[in-house]
């Protein structure tokens, strides 16, 4: 089974009626947590962005300060919260949420993870993290960019501070 392209999905979307489309909608939020939760930010989170961001960090905020104690268990449910993150950010496109989840993501990795170079897998994360937010700094205006510096410099710091053998200007603006 062949599935349409974009432009032939969008011609026939105009030419079918209302109620129709509200419909496929609706179908289309039953099908997917994901579709779902896409619809519930368009709808009623889509107007301000930081303000979903907010959210987003108050409800990952428990996972994030119970983490395992095994170094293993820990690193994988750290991905499993930066997937879920990921898929916030997504949902948003906007390059200045996405550098704030990220930069608070970072800091909660710092604070509850226990960052350091011999767990590899740890501190790979970290650090891919940390360049994915200097590529998202290209994005944005250059005011969000001298607001937003001031905290990533800030991780920096305290990166340099915490992680021994951490080279933070490899990560400077």
């Amino acid at each position: 089974m062949k599935t349409q392209g974009l432009a032939d999905i969008k011609k026939t979307i105009k030419n079918i009626s209302h109620a129709e489309l509200s419909e496929i909608c609706l179908k289309l939020a039953r099908f997917k947590k994901d579709n779902k939760e896409y619809v519930h930010f368009l709808l009623y989170e889509a107007s301000n962005p930081l303000d979903y961001a907010e959210e987003v960090k108050e409800s990952l905020l428990g996972p994030l300060t119970n983490l395992s104690r095994h170094p293993s268990l820990k690193v994988k449910e750290l991905r499993k919260h930066l997937r879920v993150l990921n898929r916030h950010i997504r949902y948003t496109s906007s390059p200045e949420v996405e550098i704030s989840l990220l930069i608070w993501y970072e800091d909660m990795l710092l604070t509850h993870a226990g960052v350091r170079q011999s767990n590899k897998a740890l501190y790979t994360l970290f650090i891919r993290q940390l360049e994915k937010i200097r590529k998202s700094f290209a994005k944005i205006h250059e005011d969000l960019q001298f607001d937003y510096s001031h905290s990533y410099n800030h991780l920096l710091d305290r990166s340099a501070n915490l992680i021994t053998g951490f080279n933070k200007d490899l990560f400077k603006l």
